[in-house]
């Protein structure tokens, strides 16, 4: 057993690592009584701390010394290192803040961590962590540890690469890595025979070692054996010619824009991921990986999808949702879900001069899940529209997809009924010189708009408020003013526009008059009425149409939420998916672009949070061996924004409240507020630069005062609750309930009881989503642009090349491959995997069943290292371990299987006997009972048949009866007849002859007579 004591003690020179003792262990566990419990493997000393007061207690195998724990000061063991290549983690204390060359995409900026934020979205986590003891010394690193790592001297890497004369990079004069095979070395030059068989001269130092043939295209980048930049650039180039667009860095998937389809998707590779029988990098091995991690863990997910503009940020949600909708369909929801991503493109997505299909605002798509994996409800949220579109954009851009689907798509109809013409017919629209985009069929994305909107079940009648408030929108941008006097005060020119507009929004074309080219002011008891000036009354009428199209856009969220939220009684758990804009850097940045990338610094740190600092944090404090990996930490940056009272934020609010304020006393304010500030530069003309993690943005002051203040006189709102229409009466009342929301909170949520800014809205948003994403587990997709001029099949280097180094792709890398990413507490591990034990042991402490089990399935203990209250494992532990548990499931099942069987064989063949033998009583008895109906039966029959024949007898008796009785008449009066004739005959003949007698005797008397 190991004492407190003993495990924060400083290691000494000689003292062997926790690995060897470790080993030492397993192979004198034989000599242990078998009734006793497995020695626990030494404590890493080198940084050893005690837990703090959140911890669990130490595991029962440590003693405590005199009732309490001694602890050992903690000193720094002297190693050797280089002195241009020390290395930190960020968070740990530096004496000086210097630029550290690295061997790895070049130099990295390294930031103090001394200075925290005074407002954070994890401002929990950070009190929690605040009892914790740190070191004040950073934690060395020994040699060996740093081997053990993975990160062995470049020079004995290129030293053996010199030996053997295997393939390297050389930086070529045109500044381009170039493959080639060493062909000799020679004092200070080395000879390169390149691949096009020229033989370049270099010297040594410009080399780089090269993969082997056999790792070119892998599918991630663990696999390589050398990780460097034209390594890393080279495989994506390579998988990329081949349409192979996803490729792993660790946890983080690299997807490359490809510009054009790739047959990479359909249902067929939706079936091949379901089902297991295909492991390729995708987007569909990350939605299944969070879908099963959702239903196995019983913890929500989130899909953060991140990216420059035009990287595929957009279309690799929808590939994910479409995934996630296979995976839960069934529940009839899964349509609804995806139909979204029409109606949301449509009203949030415009083309830019980096993007067709750019999206102008951010989305929190969270799908919820039944038990059972079923899709059963959705939800949206949105951030930041930039409704400043509408009305105005760079030339060779557009404004947001529906107003041109409705121009060319609306039937005859519905033109008819909201008067619309022709995209090219309205300023609003034809301002940019844009109104298509090569490719796109504006009418059939209408259709597809309308059944898109079916699908969600928003109603006809809605549609037509939809469709009515947009065409106002445009007719507004027609409404033209004409000056009437020497002080610039105009008047509405009564046009068209001016008609429609007032139409369209229920509302008299006087009251927009008035609205738009007058101000209402109070003066104590009296209000006067101002005229406005030509650049005061076209602020007021953009301002108006940027309100309508604004919250019409909150609006139609709201309906889709409230047709996606039916099935929503019966969730369970949910997995979001991020998809916001991505970081952008124009010709000229203006108050859109400086919000989108403060959102992109937040969403990095998020980035950073999880995949650098707070697992290299839990490393060191369950005190485990481990070499810290540098990485880009954009605190300072982030501090720049948010810092009270001087950061970028707050200067611009404090600025805004002051009327007679410009853009540029606003941009002299940074120049002397923020100097000093390495991360600002102050420029000339109203203009200034920040050091964005993805590189430096010059921003222009044009119009952030005015965007953030956001102004809609009180007038408009009168207008809009004025108007007969439904729509913009439900604008006004929701203008109008959120401004007095907003006076009656206190001021933690509210600025002096003001109405907000813009940004103060947009940081309060944003710190919402981050504490959102906080409580998920995420799964991090990065979006690569392979080249600015949007074409397939081309790969810029340099652009590929800026977009990983701006997302730690090679520190990524680096830290899954020598760090640990899977981790479980003592307890979890022993209640998961402690049924795999043979036999039992003497403690039943989790910890020391937990080393049991590790040691009876030989698992080499440099695949994982034991921390004060967790196991920590490299990649593909966990799944040995589950594959011994499944394996030990299996027999389980096939023993349970059997004997089951068995049993109820057994059973069965009681079952059957007793069956039988109460089937032929009750068949006998049925028999008996039948055979006497029968009899009765029969002898019924018999009786019938007797009466029956009888009956039959006797009728037939008496019908020959009376025939014979017929026929002997017949036949006694025909004889009768006949014997009658005879006699008749007789006596004629007698009578006959008696007068032929008389006759002749008469005659002869006569005769005698005579």
């Amino acid at each position: 057993m190991l004492s407190a004591a003993t495990v924060m003690a400083p290691a000494a020179a000689t003292q062997k690592s926790s690995l060897e003792v470790l080993l030492e262990t397993i192979k004198k566990r034989d000599e242990q009584p078998k009734d006793a419990p497995p020695a626990l493997p030494a404590r890493p000393t080198c940084r050893g701390r005690l837990p703090t007061t959140r911890r669990p207690s130490l595991p029962a195998g440590f003693k405590l010394e005199n009732d309490m724990a001694t602890v050992v000061a903690m000193e720094t063991v002297p190693v050797d290192k280089k002195p241009d290549v020390e290395k930190e983690i960020s968070g740990l204390e530096t004496k000086e803040d210097k630029p550290v060359k690295g061997h790895i995409f070049g130099t990295k900026r390294k930031f103090h961590n001394s200075e925290v934020l005074e407002e954070s979205p994890y401002v929990e986590s950070f009190h929690e962590r605040k009892g914790t003891t740190v070191c004040k010394d950073p934690p060395s690193v020994s040699s060996a540890s740093a081997k053990m790592n993975g990160k062995p001297a470049c020079t004995d890497v290129m030293d053996y690469v010199r030996q053997k004369k295997l393939r390297v990079w050389c930086s070529s004069p045109n500044a381009k890595w170039e493959l080639g095979q060493i062909k000799s070395i020679s004092g200070g030059d080395a000879e390169i025979l390149l691949a096009d068989g020229k033989v370049l001269t270099i010297s040594p130092e410009m080399l780089l070692p090269a993969n082997p043939d056999v790792l070119d295209g892998v599918d991630d980048l663990i696999q390589m054996s050398y990780l460097n930049e034209p390594s890393v650039l080279y495989n994506l180039q390579l998988r990329y010619s081949r349409d192979l667009i996803y490729t792993k860095a660790g946890p983080v998937l690299i997807a490359v824009n490809p510009l054009k389809e790739v047959p990479l998707y359909g249902k067929t590779s939706i079936m091949q991921y379901k089902k297991k029988t295909k492991d390729d990098p995708h987007v569909y091995a990350v939605a299944d990986l969070a879908f099963n991690e959702m239903l196995r863990d019983c913890i929500n997910q989130s899909i953060i999808i991140s990216g420059e503009s035009g990287a595929g940020k957009t279309e690799t949600a929808k590939i994910a949702m479409q995934y996630l909708a296979a995976l839960g369909g069934a529940s009839g929801m899964e349509s609804e879900v995806l139909q979204t991503n029409v109606i949301l493109e449509a009203l949030g997505n415009a083309k830019t001069s980096r993007n067709d299909n750019s999206s102008r605002f951010g989305k929190l798509i969270e799908i919820y899940f039944s038990e059972t994996g079923k899709m059963c409800g959705a939800k949206i949220q949105t951030f930041l529209l930039e409704k400043s579109r509408v009305v105005q954009r760079a030339q060779g851009e557009r404004s947001y997809h529906i107003f041109y689907q409705l121009c060319s798509g609306a039937p005859p109809f519905l033109k008819k009924k909201l008067f619309l013409k022709s995209a090219n017919d309205y300023n609003y629209l034809k301002q940019s010189n844009c109104l298509r985009i090569d490719g796109v069929n504006d009418s059939n994305k209408f259709t597809a708009l309308v059944d898109a909107l079916d699908t969600i079940q928003i109603s006809k009648e809605d549609q037509m408020k939809l469709f009515s408030m947009l065409a106002a929108v445009l007719w507004m941008g027609n409404i033209s003013f004409s000056v009437i006097d020497t002080e610039n005060h105009v008047e509405v020119v009564s046009n068209e526009g001016l008609a429609t507009a007032a139409k369209l929004l229920g509302c008299t074309s006087n009251q927009l008059v008035t609205a738009m080219s007058t101000r209402k002011i109070r003066a104590g008891n009296d209000s006067i009425i101002k005229k406005l000036t030509l650049p005061q009354a076209i602020d007021a009428r953009d301002a108006l149409a940027k309100s309508i199209y604004a919250h019409l856009f909150d609006w139609v969220v709201e309906q889709i939420n409230h047709s996606l939220g039916t099935g929503r009684q019966c969730t369970w758990r949910s997995i979001s998916i991020l998809d916001i804009y991505g970081f952008e850097c124009f010709n000229k940045n203006g108050f859109e672009q400086f919000c989108i990338n403060y959102a992109n610094e937040r969403l990095q740190q998020h980035f950073n949070r999880h995949l650098f600092k707070l697992q290299q944090e839990e490393y060191l404090e369950d005190g485990i061996d481990w070499a810290p990996v540098e990485f880009v930490d954009n605190t300072d940056c982030l501090s720049l924004f948010e810092k009270k009272p001087l950061g970028l934020l707050s200067l611009l609010d404090e600025e805004s409240t002051f009327p007679k304020a410009t853009d540029l006393s606003f941009a002299n304010k940074l120049k002397q507020q923020l100097s000093g500030n390495s991360c600002f530069k102050g420029e000339q003309e109203g203009t200034f630069k920040i050091c964005h993690y993805a590189g430096e943005v010059t921003y222009d002051t044009s119009g952030f005062l005015e965007k953030n203040r956001d102004p809609l006189h009180s007038d408009s709102i009168q207008l809009l609750s004025s108007c007969k229409c439904e729509l913009p009466k439900h604008f006004a009342s929701v203008m109008v309930a959120d401004s007095q929301n907003k006076s009656s909170q206190s001021w933690h949520s509210v600025v002096d009881t003001q109405k907000q800014s813009v940004v103060t809205k947009f940081k309060v948003q944003l710190f919402k989503l981050m504490q959102q994403l906080e409580s998920t587990t995420p799964h991090f997709i990065r979006c690569i642009q392979p080249n600015g001029k949007q074409c397939p099949r081309l790969f810029e280097h340099d652009l590929v090349l800026h977009q990983l180094k701006c997302c730690g792709v090679l520190e990524v890398v680096r830290i899954s491959r020598t760090g640990y990413p899977t981790r479980m507490t003592h307890h979890q591990f022993a209640e998961r995997y402690g049924f795999l034990l043979l036999r039992s042991i003497a403690s039943q402490d989790p910890l020391s069943v937990s080393i049991a089990v590790l040691q009876q399935l030989n698992i080499p203990p440099e695949m994982y290292q034991v921390g004060y209250t967790k196991l920590f494992f490299r990649t593909g532990q966990i799944a040995a371990l589950e594959n011994a548990k499944r394996k030990m499931l299996h027999g389980t099942l096939c023993i349970q299987k059997h004997f089951r069987g068995l049993h109820f064989r057994q059973g069965y063949q009681g079952l059957k006997k007793g069956a039988m033998t109460l089937q032929s009583f009750i068949r006998g008895e049925r028999a008996r009972i039948h055979f006497d109906n029968v009899i009765k039966r029969w002898r019924a029959a018999v009786l019938i048949q007797k009466y029956t024949r009888r009956r039959i007898a006797a009728t037939k008796f008496n019908d020959q009866l009376k025939h014979i009785i017929l026929l002997q008449s017949v036949m006694r009066g025909c004889l009768a007849r006949t014997k009658y004739k005879c006699l008749q005959n007789e006596k004629e003949s007698k009578v006959s002859h008696n007068k032929a007698q008389g006759d002749m005797r008469k005659n002869i008397s006569e005769s005698r007579v005579k």
